[in-house]
């Protein structure tokens, strides 16, 4: 079923000078809060000055306009709405079939799970070179996945390259089969300058510390969605020792379900809602925080960037072991506290354990700054991804 935000068509935002551009194809136009368009956006950004790039996707819900001030050329096409978690966007084939025919497109480069860029990617010249970054398995939709399974295994196929953000990735991916040949480790980069203290929103820091009077902070960001788990974020607060107040931000479908939970759980008071965080507003809310946690609970949680940027603000993590990317990404005792998913006591147990130890969370915080900083850089993100454009483009 389409949901209500049906949006009528723009016209074809065309930039550029003309040259045949590498293709993203994405579900959004950047930036909405979600953690894909913005890894794409960075992405973008860094590879612009050294090779012709573009981007086709849907408008953004959050911000329709958003591809009129990006950077970067843009191809936007209509947002009809979603249908089983999936972008309802048939404009990325018309779009994408009418560049390639003006001769606009030198290869493409799929942001997956997105069945209308495989579906573009079929449809593409076979001449065309193609790359795929695999940000996860398709993990809820097994229905679905049992009717789009030959579509997906026909673009692996066809796909020059297979491009992961960690190790992670692929030991953890059930999906990706002989592909794993095709794959390149490439780290998802983290700009460090976006995310500099000095950016931080004043007010929300005020305003952090008013509610906070003296307690430790635990922060989390991220969409309110089945698989980030704060249902048992929840119930880990109820459950801790330490009396500390917990910062949400972010939103979501769940938010009415979670803001229940916390009532009945006698949490009103501990924590504080940011349904609308502005970046800098996010910003401040990680510089402050004494403590980051990921709670997620399911395999969709294939890296977890805000984790990523917590660390790079110097905060150490509480994540659920998944088996995947979050495992790389936070290591155990070096950055992170790591501890089983939907397991309550346990994560009120590590949130206790840095609330309580100033050094421990200094240690750590340290460690997690230098870790993100030199092996998720943009620079490392972009030089990898040159190299595997230079392998598919001769």
């Amino acid at each position: 079923m389409l949901s209500a935000h049906q949006r009528s068509a723009p016209p074809l935002d065309c930039g550029g000078d003309g040259a045949p551009v590498v293709l993203h194809v994405g579900k959004f136009i950047p930036p909405p809060a979600a953690g894909i368009e913005l890894h794409t956006h960075t992405l973008l950004q860094a590879l612009q000055p050294h090779i012709p790039v573009g981007l086709l996707a849907a408008c953004s819900a959050v911000d329709p306009q958003a591809h009129q001030r990006l950077p970067y050329p843009v191809w936007a096409v209509p947002n009809l709405g979603r249908w089983d978690a999936v972008t309802v966007s048939p404009g990325v084939l018309s779009a994408g079939l009418r560049l390639m025919r003006q001769g606009r497109v030198r290869a493409l480069h799929l942001h997956l799970p997105n069945p209308w860029a495989d579906l573009l990617a079929v449809l593409a010249p076979r001449n065309l070179p193609i790359v795929a970054s695999w940000h996860s398995d398709i993990v809820r939709q097994r229905n679905a996945l049992r009717l789009y399974r030959p579509l997906q295994q026909a673009v692996l196929r066809r796909v020059q390259a297979v491009i992961v953000a960690t190790p992670g990735h692929l030991a953890s991916s059930t999906q990706l089969g002989a592909a794993v040949r095709k794959a390149h480790v490439v780290p998802m980069g983290i700009d460090a300058a976006q995310w500099q203290a000095s950016l931080a929103d004043r007010g929300t820091v005020e305003q952090l510390n008013r509610f906070a009077m003296g307690r430790p902070i635990i922060a989390s960001v991220g969409r309110h969605v089945y698989y980030k788990g704060y249902p048992w974020l929840l119930q880990a607060l109820a459950h801790m020792r330490e009396p500390a107040v917990l910062v949400m931000a972010g939103h979501g479908p769940l938010t009415p379900a979670l803001r229940r939970i916390a009532q009945q759980l006698g949490l009103a008071g501990r924590i504080l809602w940011l349904t609308d965080a502005s970046h800098a507003a996010v910003v401040a809310v990680l510089h402050t925080c004494h403590v980051f946690t990921l709670p997620s609970v399911e395999p969709a949680e294939a890296f977890g960037l805000a984790s990523a940027e917590a660390m790079l603000c110097g905060k150490p993590t509480v994540v659920c072991t998944l088996g995947n990317g979050v495992d790389d990404l936070n290591r155990h005792g070096q950055t992170s506290l790591v501890v089983p998913p939907r397991d309550p006591a346990a994560l009120a147990a590590a949130l206790d354990t840095l609330c309580a130890d100033a050094e421990l969370r200094q240690r750590l915080g340290v460690a997690a700054r230098q870790w993100v900083s030199t092996q998720f850089s943009v620079q490392a993100m972009r030089d990898g991804t040159l190299a595997v454009y230079k392998q598919i483009l001769g």
